[in-house]
């Protein structure tokens, strides 16, 4: 019988964020999507038998949530929480209040009245300003329960009786509060290994590996191969040979995993679906089965579009690759539907989003003449957040439509290289990774480019004193660290962090390390930030009032010449949704009303029942709702027109008379939110600012 075979594949990843010379963890992510995320998405296939999925674990991750099963790990933000908030130090407080607001308002902080009202007393006060605010001993405590709390998921606060009790209690905490609290979550961080061993010895779920610090491993092996898709792409100036390291990465996975797991892992998911010829033959010589990446990838391999409805259905084939060693399995993702679980359906209502992917699903079924199988992989642990209730009911509505449903089988990425759907084998892997099939986001731009140069810098010196290459020394640790990709990520302009600046610290430390474990001074430009640019929505500010004409078209090249240009993008980067409609704004104003210009695929759209909406925050929450038709006035005086571009105006009296309003835009049909911008902020425009102060005679 013709089944579609779905294939979830989580992936659970953070760097390395200690730096075991001074023994401190600087960043406490690892430690907080252990409350929230490492043990929720596999809990649902103790309630959901039916539904398999494979959760990749990666090595270096493993390593850091053994440490966090002791409270007393030594963690600068968790140090800081067991001292007695009397006893810290305005330096303290400096460092950990910013800590302390780092979680989603709408779905972490908004629930949770106490700490809603001391989120909302920070307002619009830059984040690492937040230590100045006038808070009290009493609430900075009940911040630091909170923010604990906000961290937990549905099934931490289940399966950790404490936590609901310290909900009940809802504020004034008591300082013993927050140590129970915190004993009462590193015993939680401790089940979380244990949980993941049942599941996978029980059959409900497999769990597969990557390379030990996640490294962009075709670079490691070649790094001309980044040539392969962009054959401009600026190069690096390194001559060191990694290579010898991109098999250490791989094997050490294998043995840590088969130390924890009892036998070695039959795949991995490379860091960030990166693949090539050279490293399916590595991972098939350590013994990997499978591997998976971007469909896109797939594409650029057999020369074909696979958006073309017709080449279509080759995506949904097994896929294997001949080695020296053997035949090793590919699977690529299906970037649309794993696009909407990661990006797009947390603005949805649960139904309507899951009824959505029921629908692609089936049209999957009905495209193919075959079994297809269909891979859906992204990462298992960043989207929740925006979802509400960590998208518990999301899970919930979908697996249990996918447990009663009887065309639609889940299988482990094991089970589907070994089932009977039909397979294509490829000739070639054309090298690239699952964003754009290519390795822009860790090379090419000067920032990522200069990292490479230190790193190869000081491999060499490394390599010129002499080692053996099977030795795990402390040097060789601190290399393999600093060759993760997360490092390179956060340099360059195609990503936004509120902590890039850590991240580069982090990866010179590491490097710094090196020199230090080889007893030589470490190089001047080692100690000097590498992360100079750094990527924010504003491009312009408003050079005085304005008034265009809300005519839908640009009437004129001075129309918008003195308006405000936001990127409705920058903090999206490769991390965007499938939809990719609202890319550019222009705004400005006058003494009656704000004018807004937004420029995007608006053409494609334009009379199909789909509506723009303006949230608009000036202490209050309000909607402006615009249908995307030719032209459209509203009852309350707001007006606009869509035609090449889309414009708008909305009368001050909207936002009575604030100097300063927050703007976000989502792109709406049938209810549904198709896309925000900027995804993950707001536009901030000053009401009250004079261009004309900007301008230096």
């Amino acid at each position: 019988m013709k089944k579609l075979r779905l294939c979830f594949l989580w992936h659970m990843h953070q760097p390395y964020y200690k730096d075991d010379l001074d023994g401190l963890y600087h960043m406490p992510w690892v430690y907080l999507h252990a409350l929230k995320d490492y043990y929720e998405l596999p809990y649902y296939h103790k309630i959901f038998t039916k539904v398999k999925g494979t959760y990749n674990l990666v090595p270096s991750l493993l390593v850091q949530l053994a440490d966090y099963t002791s409270a007393g790990v030594s963690d600068t933000f968790l140090k800081l929480m067991l001292k007695d908030v009397r006893e810290l130090t305005q330096e303290e407080k400096n460092i950990l209040i910013p800590q302390l607001f780092m979680a989603n308002y709408k779905n972490q902080a908004k629930p949770l009245k106490r700490y809603r009202e001391l989120y909302d007393r920070k307002g619009d006060t830059p984040l690492f300003e937040t230590a100045k605010l006038n808070f009290s001993e009493g609430d900075i405590l009940d911040l630091e329960v909170m923010y604990l709390i906000s961290w937990c998921g549905v099934f931490t606060r289940k399966d950790v009786p404490f936590v609901q009790e310290l909900i009940n209690k809802g504020r004034d905490f008591l300082h013993n509060d927050k140590l129970h609290l915190i004993d009462k979550l590193a015993e939680f961080v401790a089940t979380i290994v244990p949980l993941y061993k049942e599941l996978q010895d029980n059959g409900n779920i497999e769990v597969s590996a990557t390379p030990f610090y996640h490294p962009i491993l075709p670079l490691l092996l070649d790094v001309k191969s980044a040539k392969e898709a962009l054959p401009d792409i600026p190069m690096p100036s390194i001559s060191a040979d990694f290579s010898p390291h991109a098999r250490v990465h791989v094997q050490t996975a294998v043995d840590y995993y088969k130390d924890i797991f009892g036998f070695p892992p039959k795949g991995m998911w490379p860091a960030e679906g990166s693949i090539s010829n050279k490293a399916a033959e590595l991972f098939r010589s350590c013994g990997i089965r499978w591997i998976a990446s971007d469909e896109d990838v797939l594409a650029a391999s057999i020369g074909r579009d696979l958006r073309d409805k017709q080449q279509r259905h080759r995506l949904y084939k097994r896929h294997g690759y001949s080695t020296p060693d053997g035949r090793i399995n590919i699977f690529f993702r299906d970037k649309e539907l794993s696009d909407l679980v990661g990006f797009t359906y947390s603005g949805w209502e649960a139904e309507k989003a899951v009824d959505d992917f029921m629908t692609k699903l089936s049209e999957i079924y009905d495209m193919c003449d075959f079994s297809p199988v269909v891979p859906v992989i992204l990462d298992g642990e960043n989207a929740w957040e925006y979802y509400p209730e960590n998208a518990s009911k999301f899970f919930e509505l979908l697996y249990t439509r996918l447990s009663a449903c009887n065309w639609v089988e889940t299988l482990t990425m094991s089970e589907a290289a070994e089932c009977d759907s039909p397979e294509e084998p490829l000739d070639r892997i054309r090298a690239g990774s699952w964003i754009y099939a290519n390795f822009t986001t860790w090379m090419g731009h000067p920032e990522k480019n200069e990292a490479w140069r230190i790193l190869s810098d000081a491999y060499s010196r490394y390599s010129a004193k002499g080692h053996s290459a099977g030795d795990l020394t402390a040097v060789e640790k601190e290399l393999y660290a600093a060759e993760g990709s997360d490092w390179f990520w956060w340099y360059g302009d195609d990503h936004f962090s509120l902590q890039s600046d850590i991240f580069d610290k982090l990866f010179r430390r590491h490097i710094a390390n090196v020199y230090t474990l080889l007893g030589e001074k470490v190089p001047p430009e080692v100690n000097q930030p590498i992360k100079k640019s750094h990527k924010s929505g504003l491009l312009k500010a408003p050079a005085g009032s304005m008034t265009p004409v809300i005519d839908g078209k640009v009437t004129s090249f001075f129309e918008w010449l003195g308006g405000g240009r936001f990127d409705l993008k920058f903090d999206a980067g490769a991390m965007t949704a499938s939809s990719n409609i609202l890319h550019m704004l222009y705004f400005g104003y006058d003494t009656e009303n704000i004018y807004f210009r937004l420029d995007g695929g608006f053409r494609d759209i334009l009379n199909l029942d789909y509506h723009l909406e303006a949230e608009i925050t000036d202490g209050d929450t309000k909607s402006v709702l615009f249908p995307l038709v030719y032209e459209f006035k509203g009852e309350k005086g707001e007006t606009s027109c869509c035609e090449t571009v889309f414009e708008a105006s909305v009368p001050r009296t909207y936002v009575n008379g604030s100097e300063k309003i927050y703007v976000t835009f989502r792109l709406r049909r049938d209810g549904r939110i198709i896309e925000t911008a900027p995804v993950y902020n707001t536009v901030e425009i000053d009401l009250s600012h004079n261009g004309a102060h900007d301008w230096i005679a």
